[in-house]
């Protein structure tokens, strides 16, 4: 289970499958890579990384509040780990502003694409007009002198991905979808407070159905390194089937 929120900051990734499929518009299939944790601070690499919005989907959340939900995905062609922070913006038919948000993405790694899932809206942050598009790019000069931050990916695995019930859904997508993982505390120091958790939901063309993020209220107060637990979510939405999930975990 997961209380969703905005706040985000270390990642791990794992895969896990579900026999379904649908279509939807083409697009490549991300690669992502999780390891253990390495010092990023004062790096930068030599090639800069790249953002582009590779899906977005409108909603309603149970209180009827619309919501947009999107998938930026991030490359970087560099050769050291990349810190990189976006800008998304909902715009109205205008081109005028209804919300927007940054986010400090995990580091990435070397010859990497990862993908991050935002939401914009929603009960607690509505917009203040009607939204007709999303405007994601990177944001510049987002660790001012640091030119960094050190958010190494957490390690997961045994992950399985399940169908769900609709009555677990706080959206009014037509899919929803459970999942069950193993995270492991990957870096060398004491991992206290909440996580913040993502998944993101492919069909089986590799294209993005459907997601979540959130923090976890299954992760211990203190985790050691190399200490693991357990978690469990429930009533994941999708706007079409899915056959495999994409999870991240981050200290924050």
């Amino acid at each position: 289970m997961h209380v969703r929120t905005t706040a985000l900051a270390t990642i791990a990734v794992l895969a896990a499958t579900l026999t379904a499929c649908s279509s939807d518009k083409p697009d490549s299939k991300p690669s992502h890579t999780a390891g253990d944790s390495a010092s990023v601070a004062n790096q930068s690499s030599p090639a800069r990384a790249t953002v582009r919005l590779v899906w977005s989907h409108t909603g309603k959340d149970v209180a009827g509040t619309t919501a947009l939900t999107y998938v930026a995905r991030v490359s970087n062609p560099g050769s050291s780990v990349a810190s990189v922070a976006i800008d998304a913006r909902a715009l109205d038919k205008t081109g005028a502003i209804v919300g927007s948000a940054e986010e400090t993405l995990p580091n990435i790694s070397a010859h990497t694409t990862f993908d991050f899932l935002g939401t914009l809206g929603g009960s607690l942050t509505q917009f203040t007009g009607t939204p007709a598009k999303i405007d994601v790019t990177q944001a510049k000069d987002a660790f001012g002198m640091a030119g960094s931050v050190e958010q190494p990916m957490l390690v997961t695995s045994e992950l399985k991905l399940t169908q769900g019930s609709r009555d677990d859904l706080f959206t009014d997508d037509p899919y929803a979808y459970n999942l069950t993982v193993k995270v492991t505390n990957s870096t060398h120091d004491e991992l206290k407070g909440m996580v913040t958790q993502q998944v993101i939901l492919y069909n089986a063309a590799g294209q993005v159905v459907g997601g979540d993020t959130g923090t976890s209220d299954n992760a211990p107060d203190n985790l050691p390194a190399g200490m693991t637990y357990r978690e469990q979510w429930t009533g994941i939405p999708a706007a079409g089937k899915a056959t495999r999930a994409i999870y991240t975990v981050w200290g924050g």
